[in-house]
Parts: structure tokens; sequence; C-alpha cells
């Protein structure tokens, strides 16, 4: 991807969103980026605070895993060692403490901007347009 091809804020959340609210997934993603956009997500979550025990690592994962995306079968650990793998996340020798990488692989996919997002809001607005374009139509098929 060239610099003029990396996702905007924009395209990335609308994205994220069809990911973790409208498919369902069954699985972690087979498309490289959706599965960026989900690790990266993630990382918003945990944020870039230096070192980083193991509890607390865990800790934001499981914000990421209830209140973000769902993934059937797929868990706080399952994504702590995704990261890793992806290199979104370095992890001590011992396993005990986490940092968030740089320079984040993430950065040949997307805008500068999206590390700025926050993640939990962004979701949260989409949930509410989601309501309120159902409770529209539920709305114009009762006036029908």
């Amino acid at each position: 991807m060239s610099k003029k091809e990396l996702l905007s804020v924009e395209q990335f959340t609308r994205r994220l969103v069809e990911l973790c609210l409208r498919s369902n997934l069954s699985a972690f993603p087979k498309k490289e980026l959706d599965q960026h956009i989900l690790l990266k997500s993630a990382v918003l979550i945990i944020g870039d605070h230096g070192v980083l025990s193991e509890k607390a690592v865990t800790e934001k994962l499981n914000i990421w895993t209830t209140e973000v995306c769902q993934i059937q079968g797929f868990d706080r650990v399952t994504l702590r060692r995704y990261l890793v793998d992806a290199g979104y996340l370095t992890r001590s020798r011992d396993g005990a403490t986490y940092q968030v990488a740089q320079p984040d692989p993430g950065a040949k996919f997307f805008a500068p901007e999206v590390d700025r997002l926050d993640i939990l809001q962004a979701l949260a607005d989409a949930r509410a347009e989601i309501a309120r374009r159902k409770q529209e139509f539920i709305d114009k098929a009762k006036r029908s």
C-alpha cells in the first residue's frame, strides 16, 4: 500500500464497525487488512503506556473481547498471542511484561490519525446510530 492508499480514520472505523457489530464473526478474519484492523483496535485499547504487566494487558484485552469485538472462541489470551505474533506487542522473555511495539506494524495500512482514535467511543457512536436507524425503521413501519 502506498501513502495514498492508507486507510483513513473514517475507513478504519467503518470497517471495524462492519467486522465487530454487523458481521457476527465466527472466527478471526482471513483477510490480512481485516486482521490488522482488529489487532490495531486492540492496541488502541491497550494504549501506549510503556511497559505493562501481563495482568494489565490482559485486563485491557478483556475490554476488547467484551466491548469491542466478540469472536466465537477468541479470548483475550488468544488475542494477546496474535498481537505478539503480528508484532503489535513485544513481550519480555519471561512473559511477565509487554510493551506496544515501535514502529507500529499497522503503519503500512493506516493513516497516522488512526492512532488517536477512541475505539470505545467510535463503537458507542456506531451502536447509537444503528439503534436510531432501527427505531426509525420500526416507526416508519408502524405508520404504514
